[in-house]
Parts: structure tokens; sequence; C-alpha cells
């Protein structure tokens, strides 16, 4: 962190400032937190209430103000009440971004209990895992996953509770959302009083790992809103410093899309929970598409955009961009995965009011980690940023845990009140991931002299060919400036004599040709020759993704794999 910067941080967060700061213990480990944060999510849901009638949540047809947000909430932690649920027990909700799910999700959190998320594209099987894992007492689903689960529906210990489900015949012992609701008096509308402590428990959210099962992330209502405060006081501050970063024309009506699954930390906290203090309308998508996204920037005004990059990628890249009034848009970017940095550049160019930004968090962090945007991204747009002042610190360790001097590579840590308390029943990952106060992130990178964070990749999925490292994004980058590149997806396949080959998967523009001699031809021109892709795949289809947006880089590699098996073909032809 530069001296100017350090500085602004101490007059920032000093007292009787907005953001004033203090020192704390959380798990025997000092942090800096804020003085002046609510003292638990329902306490944050009450800010988002003070906005009365203005819209917050809208879905297709539907339309609900804060106040109708937060008295449906309230309806949801009576009835949770009534069931039993009590403080710590666990309450899993499993649909689509449907009102519903924010209203269960304020409802159970607002009664302290903890909030677990289930990854709405999960199978029956891996439903069943999420549920027995976290112990859940209460299982909110829609009719899609109530469907999903009836194969082992004899086998869920959970009462169940369905919304928006067909009308046909429920298996026995499964509630109605009318059932579950009925019945409640006025006073339902007002929140049960309930202490809720800073630290105690608020969400399970699953991660995927190199492990056998996703691990649950378990987070406090402190982490959560240390991360809602650490944006703002980030943007802020950020703002006060860096002139193109503020908004020389804001506005009392933001409003951003909610276009990523709310059971995944970015919808969660970076959309959800971030839009109650300052009033900022939601619209949920039922599915991402990019034409639905243009058309909904228009209507609804939408004034930020947060996605992974692909979905910022895919709107400036359809053929009917400029057919839409997209004028209310002050900032457009992503997160959750690497940015390209001809994305950004893109972005710059053809949304003349949005300033580019991206961002990098995980899980383990609530989402908050570091940030870029504007002139500091287009002047260095492989970077993810500088640590959030005044929340977050970053360091670049080596092997044995000691702080790399600037542009040596190791592991990122990362340190912040934020931070997520350990994994739902695995004492063990929870010791190798946190250590005092520290989360191990698994990536890999570097910092320069100003605080700028690089990430070349995940250790796990390094590249190692004939002993040189190779990171994927890094080959990604490049690709993706080759004007017929739509989508690419770098990784490693196993060769014999050189331990792993470079393969990429590339999706062509519409009305584009390419090959894969072109694309080792383009990568040649710009990296060194041990980093051009040996296979090459080009299809005009786009690649896959998981739930989350992301391109499923595991199921290319798998499918890469079978193919070579197949045709009895090594990997090193295209």
């Amino acid at each position: 962190m530069s001296d100017p910067l350090q500085q602004a941080v101490v007059q920032f967060t000093a007292a009787g400032q907005p953001y004033e700061m203090h020192e704390t213990q959380i798990d025997g480990v000092n942090f800096r937190a804020f003085t002046n944060a609510p003292r638990n999510l329902r306490a944050l849901y009450a800010q988002g209430a003070a906005h009365g009638d203005k819209t917050f949540f809208v879905y297709e047809h539907e339309r609900l103000t804060f106040a109708q947000t937060y008295a449906h909430a309230a309806q949801v932690a009576n009835a949770l009440a009534r069931q039993g649920v009590r403080k710590g027990d666990r309450v899993a909700i499993a649909m689509r971004n449907y009102p519903e799910w924010i209203t269960s999700f304020m409802g159970a959190t607002s009664v302290g209990a903890v909030a677990v998320a289930m990854n709405a594209w999960w199978t029956s099987d891996e439903m069943l895992y999420g549920l027995d894992d976290s112990g859940a007492q209460v299982l909110i689903v829609d009719g899609e996953r109530l469907t999903r689960l009836l194969p082992v529906i004899d086998r869920v210990r959970a009462q169940i509770i369905v919304t928006r489900h067909a009308g046909a015949t429920l298996p026995e012992g499964v509630m109605t959302w009318t059932q579950f609701v009925a019945g409640l008096t006025v006073d339902a509308t007002e929140m049960p009083t309930i202490d809720i402590a800073p630290d105690d428990h608020a969400t399970i959210l699953y991660t995927s790992g190199s492990t056998a099962h996703p691990k649950g992330v378990l987070s406090s209502q402190r982490g959560i809103l240390h991360a809602v405060l650490g944006w703002e006081a980030g943007a802020a501050l950020g703002a006060q410093l860096f002139p193109d970063l503020a908004d020389p024309d804001p506005i009392d009506s933001p409003a951003m899309i909610l276009c990523v699954p709310l059971f995944h930390v970015t919808g969660l906290n970076v959309h959800f929970m971030s839009s109650f203090r300052p009033g900022r309308k939601l619209v949920s998508m039922y599915k991402w598409d990019p034409e639905k996204a243009l058309q909904i920037i228009e209507q609804e005004r939408i004034t930020s955009f947060n996605g992974v990059p692909t979905m910022s990628w895919e709107l400036v890249q359809s053929p009917n961009f400029h057919k839409y009034d997209l004028s209310s848009l002050k900032s457009m970017g992503g997160g959750g995965a690497a940015m390209a940095p001809e994305h950004s550049r893109q972005i710059a160019a053809k949304v003349d009011a949005s300033v580019p930004g991206t961002g990098y968090g995980m899980t383990e962090t609530n989402g908050l980690a570091s940030s870029i945007g504007g002139a500091a991204l287009l002047e260095r747009p492989r970077s993810c940023g500088r640590a959030i002042p005044p929340v977050v610190t970053i360091k670049v360790v080596d092997e044995s845990g000691n702080e790399v001097p600037p542009g040596a590579s190791g592991e990122i840590w990362i340190h912040g009140a934020m931070n997520f308390r350990g994994y739902w029943n695995n004492p063990q990952a929870t010791a190798e991931t946190i250590s005092d106060g520290w989360v191990h992130s698994g990536d890999i990178g570097h910092m320069d002299t100003e605080g700028f964070v690089f990430i070349t990749d995940r250790a796990k999925d390094m590249v190692i060919r004939g002993g040189e490292n190779i990171g994927c994004q890094e080959v990604e980058a490049v690709i993706y400036d080759h004007p017929a590149v739509s989508e690419v997806a770098v990784f490693g396949l196993p060769d014999e004599r050189l331990g792993e080959l470079v393969a990429a998967v590339v999706m062509v523009k519409p009305g584009m040709a390419l090959n894969a001699n072109e694309v080792r031809d383009h990568v040649a021109t710009r990296l060194a020759r041990f980093k051009v892709p040996e296979k090459v795949w080009v299809q005009a289809g786009q690649l896959p993704r998981i739930a989350s947006g992301k391109i499923y880089k595991r199921g290319l590699r798998d499918d890469a794999l079978a193919m070579l098996k197949a045709s009895g073909s090594s990997a090193d032809a295209s």
C-alpha cells in the first residue's frame, strides 16, 4: 500500500468517521472491525426496510419494495420459529433466484439460524449429501428441486417446504409455502426478538475443491457484514483518491442485474446483501441470456453490471449491442475468474459511461479481497487489483509461509474480519486453510511494488511442462486477443515425456473461420514456444458452464482425454 493510501485509510477510519474502525479479537486473532457496523444481519435488513416503497426486488413481472420484502421475510422468520427452528439450527435453501429465496434467507438468518445455500444444479445425491452434511432441520425448495429430490426423498430427514410447484400431488409430509405461512397474525410482519451476536454463525456455502465432496464454508454474521461494508468503504475511499473512479453524476436509483446464482458468494454478497444499505434495485433473471440482459439494462435502467467475466464479454460481443439504450450503465465488469485484457478494453470502448472493473475474492473471504477499475485496469489489464482498504490485507508467501518481496511468485494469503470461520465438520481442512487469521487461497501469483496483485493460476491447475510452469490464464489472455476468438479455456493434459502438455478449447465467433494452427501461430507471436498449446480444439458452440457461470474447465479436460483415448492419439496432435 502506498503512503498516500495509508494516510487516507488512517483518516477515513478515524474516530467519529462513518467507517471508524477498532481492534477486536475473533477466534483469538486480532482484526480491525467497523465500529458502526450493524450488530447482525437482521439490523442490516432493517436498514434496507427504511427505504420503504422503493423497488427492491424484480423477478419478471413480480416487484417487491424494500418494505414488502422485509414484511415477507418477517413472515418466514416467524413461520420458522413456529416450526421449532432455533438459533444455530440449519435451514437449507435450494431453488432458482426467486423472491422466496431472498425472503427465506432473510427470515432464517433473522432468527439466528444458519442458512445453507445449496447449489441449485446439484443432483439428488448431491442434495442429499448437503442436507446430511449440514444437518439441516428445514429444506425450502422450488418445484424443480423437489422433483430432483424425489428418488431419495425417503432418506431426507429435514422438513421440506415447497414453493412454485406445478400443483401435482406432493409426497407425504411435504409442506406447501401457503401452509408454511398460514395463520400468522399481523404481528408476524415484525421480526422475532432474538439476540444474535456478531460472531454467531450465519451461512454455509458449499465450494468444490480437490476433495471427493464439496466443503461447507461457514461464515458469521460479522463476516458477511464486513464484506458488505468493506465494498462500501473501499469504493468511497477509491473515489476519493482516484477521480476516474468517482461518479460525476450520482443518482439515487442504483440498479443491478442478479445474473449469477444466489447460492454463490458473488450473487449472495456482492449482489444481494450489498443492496440493502444503498437502496439498490435488484433485477433477477430466470437464467443467463445476454440478449435478455441487454433488454433488462435498457428497461430497468441498470446502473451496474457484475457477473463472471464471460457474461460481460458476451454482452459487448452481442451483434445487437448498439441497438439498446445502455446509457444508465456506470460500471461493468466481473469477478470469480480472471478477466482477459481484451474484455476490459472492449467494455471501455463500447460502453461510453461505464467504468470497467474486476476483482478477486473467494467463498472463504465472503467474496472480498481485491479490486481494480478504470484507468488502473486498462494500464494493468492482467491484475486483479489491490487489497480493498480498509478491511483486507494481502500478502504473497513461499512454501514455508514467509512473505516474499514484490515481483516474486508465491501463494496469495488474505486477512480480514470478513474471512470465514472454518469448514463445517472439517477441522483438518480448516487447519490447512486458515493460520493466524490468514486464509491460504491456493492461488499462485505475485504483487508489484504498488500493491497490485497478479494471479498466474491455481496451484493445482498450473501446467508443468518439462519442469516449466505455465499459467493457463496467461495463455488464455493471449488467445482472447485473436479477433476470431469468442471464448477459450486452457488446461493441462498428461504427457509421458514432458509430464504435461498445454491444451486449449476455443469457441470461434459466428461467421468467422479459425483452425488449430492459426491459434498456435497467434500464441507463438506473443509467448515462448513452450507455452504454445500443443493440442487445440476449435468449435462453434459455447463452452460449457458450471452453475456460477464460469467455464467448466474440468469437464473440457475430461472430454479431451476421452476423445484422445477413443482415437488412440497422444496429446500432441490436433
